[in-house]
């Protein structure tokens, strides 16, 4: 399985290594292309480069999938676990700086915030913040694609419905602890709310893996298909500056990437609201700066992650040799 994965990531580095080389041949001002001006220059630029920086983005997973698979998560002995590796990490901030850069610039563009009057230093920033979110989203998926990640990909119609019951939680109906602000609701009501709820089948759960089950449903698989419309329709305005595109087609694209874009910053208003109004999330969130989480917090919290490292960690003091002792050679005694 990993050859394949592996032969996979080199047909897509040769693809993009050839779309490279087939850009670069192209003339500076080929026949049906837009105008060129100064932001003309700077978009063939642009597209000149995203197959280069998406080549440094698979190299940069592959390298980090490499790292991933021989560190172990968490020890005995330590009081911290690993939740998110050095490359998730990476990956996460470039993805996110990139496309906060997008937003910001794009709204400049559509006119939804002022307009300075030279757009040229606009635009370049903009294709700063494509090329982070390029980089960001090719090396994330090498990465997950070498190690086989598959834990944030909701399986069954089980995680759409513990999803919505996090939900129910973060409003506060089974308590406290996992609500937004804390939200102590009086005792008749949340019991009245959890009753009416269960009834549906939607209840607290009490066996969380390293992922919460909302962070699955209504987070990462929203974020996965925003980006993955943003990316693809960008990359193919890029490219119309290095191959002929009919305008029509550039057009519609144009208008579906603005149209997810305003889903991206509506988004992240979610994204926001949920990692950072519900106080029992803090630690998630730091975890995204500094990898780790507490160990006690792991156990708390996500009991099904804690008894995999647990497992993990007796597997590991298995397979490790026994250090040997020297037989010592026995004193002569006299008589």
């Amino acid at each position: 399985m990993k050859r394949i994965q592996l032969a996979s990531i080199a047909a897509l580095l040769g693809a993009f290594m050839a779309t490279l080389g087939t850009a670069s041949a192209q003339g500076p001002v080929p026949v049906g292309f837009p105008p060129q001006t100064s932001l003309y220059e700077d978009a063939v630029l642009l597209a000149r480069l995203l197959p280069l920086i998406a080549v440094l983005g698979i190299g940069f997973g592959v390298w980090q999938a490499k790292i991933t698979m021989r560190q172990p998560k968490s020890s005995p002995n330590s009081p911290t676990v690993i939740r998110h590796d050095f490359g998730t990490v990476i990956a996460h901030w470039t993805n996110g700086i990139g496309f906060i850069i997008g937003m910001i610039t794009g709204m400049i563009v559509l006119r939804r915030l002022p307009r300075p009057d030279e757009m040229r230093i606009i635009f370049a920033i903009h294709y700063v913040g494509s090329a982070l979110a390029v980089f960001g989203v090719v090396s994330h998926l090498t990465q997950n694609a070498v190690t086989g990640g598959m834990g944030l990909i909701p399986r069954s119609l089980k995680d759409v419905r513990d999803g919505i019951s996090d939900l129910f939680e973060q409003a506060g109906i089974f308590g406290p602890s996992g609500a937004v602000f804390g939200i102590h609701w009086p005792q008749v009501i949340r019991e009245t709310l959890a009753e009416t709820v269960s009834a549906f089948g939607f209840r607290q759960s009490k066996k969380i893996g390293k992922f919460l089950p909302a962070e699955k449903v209504f987070s990462y698989t929203p974020w996965a298909i925003i980006v993955t419309v943003i990316v693809v329709t960008g990359v193919i305005k890029a490219f119309r500056y290095l191959y002929p595109i009919p305008p029509d087609f550039i057009a519609q694209v144009s208008t579906l990437h603005d149209i997810f874009a305003y889903a991206a910053i509506v988004m992240l208003g979610i994204h926001l609201v949920a990692v950072l109004l519900v106080p029992r999330h803090w630690p998630l969130v730091i975890s995204m700066l500094n990898t780790r989480i507490s160990r006690a917090f792991v156990q708390k919290w996500h009991p099904l992650w804690y008894q995999e490292l647990i497992a993990k960690e007796k597997a590991a003091a298995l397979s490790t040799p026994m250090p040997q002792v020297a037989a010592q050679p026995l004193k002569e005694t006299k008589a």
